[in-house]
């Protein structure tokens, strides 16, 4: 995880941004589903395709390309949303910072 656990931080800082930790947390859920049924659904077509006898190399072609296409769009929801929890991340970071150099009490980590 990008944050720092809620243990290490003080209480005022204690989940901000509740909306886009959600949202991160349902792009990463998004992700694997989109992993998982985008998988099966590139091995049945195919299977649907060696069946109906159309040979090997297009049946190969669906492999490859639509597991290729699978992990690309499960990859990029998986950096939508590690990019979402790290802007987070920063914007704690950097107030814990700015807080410590004015001398309101946070520690730097």
């Amino acid at each position: 995880m990008t944050t720092p656990p809620a243990a290490s931080r003080p209480p005022e800082h204690a989940e901000r941004y509740n909306a886009l930790r959600t949202v991160s947390k349902i792009i990463r859920i998004l992700a694997y589903v989109v992993a998982v049924v985008g998988g099966l659904a590139v091995l049945g077509i195919t299977i649907t395709s060696l069946t109906q006898g159309s040979g090997l190399g297009p049946a190969l072609l669906v492999l490859i390309g639509g597991t290729l296409y699978v992990a690309v769009i499960a990859l990029f929801l998986f950096a939508y949303a590690e990019i979402i929890s790290l802007v987070i991340a920063v914007e704690d970071n950097t107030r814990l910072t700015a807080e410590a150099l004015a001398g309101r009490g946070g520690t730097l980590p």
